[in-house]
Order: C-alpha cells, then sequence, then structure tokens
C-alpha cells in the first residue's frame, strides 16, 4: 500500500514538472520562447538564458521578473504587443528587477507593481519601446547602475500613492545613488532623438543622490509638479526637449544640482538645441546653491522664464542674450 501511495506522489511530482514545462496557450495567456523552445512563463526562460539569447513573449504575463546579477546580453523582446502585470494589486515589489549586464527590454506593456523596471546594485540596460503606467514609479536607475531609456511611453504612475510606500518616489522615471542614464537617445554620435513621451506623472524626471542624466529630445508634459528635477548633488545636461504643461517648473534644480542646456540658439545639434514649453510656475527655477548654464530658448512658465533664488549660480542666456532671474 505505501508503495502504491509514493509511486502516486512521484507520479504527480512527474505530471506536475511535466505541465511546468509546457508552454502557456490561448489568447491572452503568457507565451514564452527561445528559438524554437518554449516555457511556461519568463522567469523560467532567464533561468535557461545564456548571452545572447533573444527571450520572445506574447500575450499577458502576470508574474515578478528578476534579471538575476549572473546573466548578461540577453534581450527580453515583447514584440510590442505582450503585457506585464504584477499578480496583485499594489505588490510591494515591482514588475521587472535588472540586476545583470547588457539587459534589453522592449515592446512590453507593463503594468502595476511598485515599479515598472528597476535596476540595481551596477545593473545595466536598456529599455525601448515599451509602455509604462500604474506604478509608483515608473523606472528606477539606483546603486551604481546604468541605462538608455529611449521610445517609451512612461505615464500614470503615482497615481495612488496608498498603495506604494517604503521610499518610493512617485515619478516616471528616476536616477539615484550615483547612476546615470541616457533619455531620449542612445550614443552621442545620434544625430536624431529616440524620444520618451514622459507625462501625467506626480513629476517627469527626478534626478538625486549624485545622480547624472543626458535628457535629450523627449516630451515631458503635463505631469502634476515638475518636468525635470535634480537634487542632492545631480547634475544633468538636458536639451531639445518640450518641456509642456508641468503643473510646477519646467525644470527644478536643487541642492548643490547643476544643470546646463542647449547652448547654441539656433542649435546645430540634438545636444545643442535649447529646450521649449510653457509650465504652471518657471521655465526653471534653481535655489539652495544650485547652478544653472546654457541657452534658455523658449523654455517659459506663467511666473516668468527663470526663477533664481538662496545662493543658485546663474549663467543662463535666452536666445544668446544674458537673461537675468524674473
Amino acid at each position: 500500500m505505501e508503495r502504491i501511495k509514493i509511486r502516486k506522489i512521484y507520479g504527480l511530482i512527474a505530471l506536475g514538472a511535466f505541465l511546468w514545462l509546457l508552454p502557456s496557450v490561448g489568447l491572452g495567456q503568457c507565451n514564452v520562447s527561445i528559438g524554437t523552445t518554449s516555457y511556461p512563463n519568463i522567469s523560467t526562460a532567464l533561468y535557461f538564458a545564456v548571452p545572447g539569447n533573444v527571450i520572445n513573449v506574447s500575450g499577458t504575463c502576470t508574474e515578478i521578473v528578476t534579471v538575476l546579477a549572473n546573466k548578461a546580453h540577453i534581450t527580453l523582446n515583447g514584440g510590442g504587443t505582450a503585457t506585464l502585470t504584477c499578480p496583485s494589486t499594489g505588490c510591494p515589489t515591482g514588475n521587472v528587477t535588472i540586476l545583470g549586464q547588457w539587459i534589453t527590454i522592449n515592446g512590453f506593456n507593463i503594468t502595476g507593481g511598485q515599479w515598472g523596471i528597476a535596476l540595481s546594485s551596477g545593473a545595466n540596460a536598456t529599455i525601448d519601446g515599451n509602455t509604462i503606467s500604474d506604478h509608483g514609479s515608473g523606472i528606477l536607475v539606483a546603486y551604481d547602475s546604468s541605462a538608455v531609456i529611449v521610445n517609451n511611453t512612461i505615464h500614470d504612475n503615482g497615481v495612488n500613492p496608498n498603495l506604494y510606500k517604503g521610499g518610493t518616489v512617485f515619478c516616471g522615471i528616476v536616477v539615484n545613488d550615483n547612476s546615470s542614464a541616457l533619455i531620449g537617445f542612445r550614443s552621442p554620435l545620434d544625430t536624431v532623438a529616440s524620444p520618451n513621451i514622459i507625462r501625467n506623472n506626480p513629476d517627469g524626471i527626478i534626478l538625486r543622490g549624485s545622480a547624472n542624466a543626458r535628457i535629450v529630445g523627449n516630451t515631458i508634459s503635463n505631469n502634476t509638479n515638475n518636468g525635470i528635477k535634480l537634487i542632492r548633488g545631480s547634475q544633468a545636461e538636458i536639451s531639445d526637449n518640450l518641456i509642456d504643461g508641468n503643473g510646477q517648473n519646467g525644470i527644478f534644480v536643487s541642492q548643490g544640482s547643476g544643470v546646463s542646456l542647449g547652448n547654441d540658439p539656433t542649435g546645430n545639434t540634438i545636444f545643442d538645441l535649447p529646450n521649449s514649453g510653457t509650465n504652471g510656475d518657471k521655465g526653471l527655477s534653481c535655489s539652495i546653491g544650485g547652478y544653472v548654464d546654457g541657452v534658455l530658448g523658449t523654455l517659459d512658465g506663467l511666473h516668468g522664464a527663470l526663477g533664481i533664488s538662496r545662493g543658485c549660480f546663474n549663467s543662463v542666456t535666452r536666445r544668446g542674450r544674458a537673461y537675468e532671474e524674473d
């Protein structure tokens, strides 16, 4: 009798293992493959993936994905149609956490969770062509990590802050803790931008904690607070963006942070062109030992184009002429 029970248990284990390895099928379900080999979910495919693999995904995958530090040169390809969603509303982690190197995530609709995509602990990734919404923060680049962020639509994050607590920064993109990002282009050799649309978040982009970024060619609009916010000793080069309709400032610089704007009034490249747009308070506001430099262009605010206070060093010009505070 005991032998029969043991055989039944082993049979159930074997059946479970077999079903676990079967691909999900059917409308709306999660379909994952590497080449001709199918997997039940993205996490399993990542376990078996080796450098150079492309993990193709379609349908809707309800899972929390972690790319471990021992993974490198792997692409997660959603094909522009796949959806990745958190298993529960307000789940305590994010949809995707990247710890590996040279990871690419493209073509997903990513919803729910404390963050959409987070890089941590020296990770490196390209985030390309995704729609990221309904999180505490859309993209988080933290703890000595680096990212290229292009062609994404990042919208309506931070809409329910009561669900996401414990230090969450509510914004579209946050770069912090000695991390860096290229936002809107891939290489300094680019002649055209690969723009992100960043809208309807509390803040569009936040840099803090000695972070740095180059922010080029994006549309950063209709965020509740600031379009771009720099605090705690962070730096950014910001050019050729439409920063428009944000509730407070187009760009806010404070706490020893600094901004270099596009530096050519006529603009020969995407890195020279000034920014534009009109915002609810100032076009550019700087305080508490910050610094601002470059050409303000047509960046404006309902209460003035430029606000300088509390020890900010200002060498901004507007259309090639010295520009003083309002």
